[in-house]
């Protein structure tokens, strides 16, 4: 999964992708400025920075990215 969000934070252009949870939560990183990927975790900030999420990898279900976008 790591792989996976590296290539989706580094795409030029950007396109912003919803991480989905095993819980069913969602959330949507619409700026590579706003996450800090590390081996095991995720760290975004949404809101404006008002408020951050702390992602354990290993409940990252899928990443959903637009297809008409990623085009």
């Amino acid at each position: 999964m790591q792989d996976e969000l590296k290539k989706l934070l580094k795409a030029k252009p950007f396109v912003p992708f919803t991480i989905v949870m095993s819980d069913g939560t969602h959330i949507t990183v619409k700026h590579p400025e706003n996450a800090w990927l590390l081996k095991h975790w995720i760290y975004l900030t949404t809101d404006g920075g008002e408020t951050s999420e702390h992602l354990y990898l290993l409940h990252v279900n899928c990443l959903q990215c637009k297809e008409s976008e990623a085009a």
